[in-house]
């Protein structure tokens, strides 16, 4: 059989539609390869869908969804890449351009950027005893991406660390609520997060821009606080955000809502939101849910929790169907997880940045 070159434009093209996985055996297959996988506007282009991360005691796992006719799941075990991970229940992550941002109340004073399918791990050290990390976003005005990581300490003081010259700087932001609450999510380099203010009775989403450096009330929900639960916050599409909400005692009513306009950095003032979706899902309300919504396959929404049975499952809803997937995950207390997209790129800093910190 006669060896026939494709063309490296169509060999490119190719590769873009790769499963990641894949992608990051194809590397060392040649100098060309090797060199497309690195370069930015392959890292930014390559294409892969929301997932979720799942955590346990001892084993960490990225959770794929195929939403075909037959609906499947495919688990695919992490390397264990965060020394002295050994809480599951005190150690939260928090996804940002498929880095995730991890920090745990064991680790005292330390949080790490981790990239599980590139198995590289930062650690950032707080600036003082009782440091808390509060999350990982950018700048969105600059042209190229700097990381920067939140955080403050005991004297409510927020600081900034940039990845990029390893400096902590000051900031005028005193936040009055803790971010990591188990809502926050990365839109555009900013963060936002649902809080219950005890002040006007309301939930309210604020977010942290690390453009300006200013925190602020992104908007009102405008539902009643005593009809349902925290909401769960995720992105919508790119641009946009979603919420989904708990009805209390309403035979397991599921609102999910979004957007209805691209979210820019001043217009949570006038965020109009829209009912996506509304489902009955028995799940159990002593765990929070974590979801995605796929608008590929005709408007999927997917969600990862506990069932009735306490029993970790995933709900895909299309239209009228409603499939359940039984997820088996060797764990001998706590389970916890979130929705991500895994990406390639990699973790912020210089080789001698990446080094193990004595526990």
């Amino acid at each position: 059989m006669m060896h026939v070159q494709l063309p490296w434009e169509l060999v490119e093209e190719i590769l873009y539609l790769v499963p990641l996985l894949s992608v990051i055996r194809f590397k060392i297959i040649c100098k060309q390869w090797y060199t497309l996988f690195k370069s930015k506007s392959f890292i930014h282009s390559v294409h892969v869908r929301s997932q979720f991360f799942i955590w346990t005691d001892s084993k960490m796992y990225s959770l794929s969804v195929n939403l075909s006719n037959d609906p499947k799941i495919r688990m695919h075990e992490l390397p264990l890449d965060i020394p002295y991970f050994n809480n599951a229940l005190r150690t939260n992550f928090f996804s940002c351009d498929g880095l995730l941002f991890c920090d745990s109340w064991s680790w005292h004073n330390k949080a790490g950027i981790w990239n599980p399918w590139l198995r590289q791990t930062r650690w950032i050290e707080g600036k003082d005893k009782g440091f808390i990390f509060r999350g990982i976003g950018y700048d969105s005005g600059k042209p190229e991406k700097v990381y920067n990581i939140l955080g403050s300490n005991n004297a409510r003081k927020t600081d900034i660390y940039e990845l990029e010259n390893n400096e902590w700087k000051c900031t005028n932001f005193s936040p009055e609520v803790r971010i990591r609450t188990g809502t926050d999510v990365s839109l555009n380099g900013n963060l936002y997060w649902a809080v219950f203010d005890y002040k006007t009775d309301k939930y309210l989403i604020k977010s942290f821009d690390f453009s300006k450096e200013v925190s602020k009330v992104f908007c009102v929900l405008p539902w009643n606080t005593n009809s349902y639960n925290l909401p769960a916050l995720s992105t919508f599409k790119k641009d946009g955000l979603s919420l989904l909400k708990r009805i209390i005692g309403a035979n397991n009513i599921i609102e999910v809502w979004v957007t209805k306009n691209k979210i820019n950095n001043d217009d949570g003032e006038h965020v109009t939101w829209i009912n996506f979706m509304t489902v009955s899902i028995p799940i159990s309300m002593g765990f929070r849910p974590s979801y995605f919504i796929d608008s590929v396959y005709k408007k999927s929404f997917v969600m990862c929790c506990k069932d009735k049975n306490k029993q970790l499952c995933i709900y895909i809803v299309r239209g009228n169907a409603l499939t359940k997937i039984q997820i088996d995950v060797e764990a001998e207390d706590f389970i916890h997880h979130c929705s991500y997209v895994p990406s390639l790129t990699p973790v912020p800093g210089k080789s001698s940045d990446f080094q193990e910190l004595k526990f």
